[in-house]
């Protein structure tokens, strides 16, 4: 990709967006960098670009004429609706519009696993990032998870292997971008305010294949009826994963054990009580990590010492601690309806379960019988709590509390629990109403949590 001195306008200031930037301006491009944000709220982003002489910075809205006849090519930061005027303007004017990894790729060198899905993106990246690391491979763990692919797409050298997950907005806006091992893990409604429909967020997915060739493989679940199909569209030789069939060839259960089925033959991973992340939906991603790290090359006697160690990753019914018998897990990144339910089925009791957010434009009703079944007491925030009151009231489900914020929320569940119980944050939407990130959110909530452990410890001192 040939970059020196074309005009390149890039939009959002978030962290794909900045690293987009800064790529482009050591290309030598003339970048025009914009967000609807103002100054005061992109301190931190404006100080990481000035520096550089070729990026000029537009905060405070989308300026007529920014994009216009002499632009070259348009960068959209995943965050960014594709509905915006600027977008559309740039649409008319025959201008390409892409997405961040779809510039980190032309600079690349390495091979790419990549991640999508609805649900266990972060956690099967992290996680075949870690294999690959025990592997004693020279690995790279970025794209959605929070190190963008051009902050790395220099830097990694030839030798290396980068495991990426991949939001639908990122793949929405991809030309020539093809990873080596591509999986989808599952598919269910999320970013219906983006998408409009189903079978539109399906089509983005399955972006992540679009480019793939014969010598390519793609991983997808054989239990989800979205993927099964999409065999008849794939060049690169595929491999299911299944946690409720077995399959001639794939990566599934048998007897309680992990286990990789190959020419008529089947080769032990491990028992699934060995391994350490909590919850059935952990097994699809390990499944799905298996089989990724499997077409890799990757030993089996490696994979398996990596499910005997792996933890997790922070905000994904992340442990933050127990107090006066009282557990508290975070899984702030459960920022969609089937993320909270998988959350809620991970448990065998009934939670005190936080909920409630930005508005995505989900349907509530799918998530109601879950809260009547294994919800003891539901705390409700955010820009959803009155949808999602409205929508377990129909089920004659009244046990719940409207609260302003996360810090009464945490006070509540504490007043609400007795010993043995489990308060849970999983709000089945994103933060944005009232948090920049998941991230943000769920580290509030672990702050408070501690603080409230510690000012309990202290009283019963005294």
């Amino acid at each position: 990709m040939e970059l020196k001195g074309k005009t390149v306008v890039v939009f959002g200031m978030g962290l794909s967006g900045v690293s987009a930037a800064l790529l482009l301006a050591q290309k030598g491009a003339n970048v025009i960098i914009n967000d609807y944000k103002c100054r005061e709220e992109l301190t931190h982003s404006i100080e990481v670009l000035k520096s550089f002489h070729n990026i000029k910075i537009v905060t405070g809205g989308h300026p007529g004429g920014i994009v216009n006849s002499d632009t070259n090519l348009v960068v959209k930061n995943p965050g960014v609706p594709m509905d915006i005027k600027p977008l559309k303007k740039a649409e008319d004017l025959g201008i390409k519009v892409i997405t961040e990894i779809e510039i980190a790729y032309h600079f690349i060198k390495s091979p790419i696993a990549g991640i999508t899905g609805t649900n266990g993106k972060t956690t099967t990246t992290a996680l075949v990032g870690e294999i690959f690391k025990k592997a004693g491979l020279n690995v790279y763990v970025a794209g959605n998870i929070g190190v963008p692919l051009c902050d790395i797409a220099i830097e990694a050298p030839f030798n290396s292997i980068i495991a990426a997950e991949l939001s639908s907005f990122q793949l929405e806006g991809i030309e020539k971008f093809r990873p080596h091992i591509g999986a989808i893990l599952n598919i269910s409604e999320d970013h219906m305010d983006r998408h409009y429909s189903l079978q539109n967020y399906v089509d983005a997915k399955k972006q992540i294949f679009r480019n793939q060739q014969p010598d390519d493989f793609a991983i997808l679940n054989a239990d989800d009826h979205h993927l099964t199909d999409l065999t008849r569209e794939i060049k690169a030789k595929t491999l299911f994963f299944s946690l409720g069939n077995k399959l001639k060839k794939g990566i599934y259960l048998k007897n309680e054990h992990i286990v990789i089925g190959e020419d008529n033959k089947t080769v032990k991973v491990c028992h699934i009580d060995e391994v350490l992340l909590p919850g059935r939906h952990n097994l699809e991603n390990i499944l799905a990590a298996v089989a990724i790290s499997f077409v890799a090359g990757i030993k089996v006697e490696v994979i398996a010492q990596t499910l005997r160690s792996f933890k997790g990753v922070a905000h994904r019914l992340e442990n933050v601690g127990i107090y006066r018998g009282i557990t508290f897990i975070n899984d702030s990144k459960g920022t969609n309806i089937g993320a909270t339910i998988k959350a809620l089925e991970a448990f065998p009791q009934k939670v005190i379960l936080i909920a409630g957010g930005k508005d995505k434009g989900s349907n509530f009703e799918e998530l109601t019988s879950y809260i009547k079944r294994n919800v003891k007491h539901l705390l409700l925030l955010g820009e959803t709590k009155e949808l999602i009151a409205q929508a377990v009231k129909k089920v004659g489900f009244n046990d719940f509390t409207l609260v302003k914020d996360i810090k009464e929320a945490v006070s509540k569940a504490y007043q609400l629990s007795t010993e043995g119980d489990l308060v849970l944050l999983s709000p089945a939407c994103a933060s944005w109403d009232m948090f920049d990130s998941y991230e943000e959110r769920g580290n509030e909530f672990k702050r408070l949590v501690k603080v409230l452990g510690r000012d309990k410890i202290e009283k019963n001192k005294g």
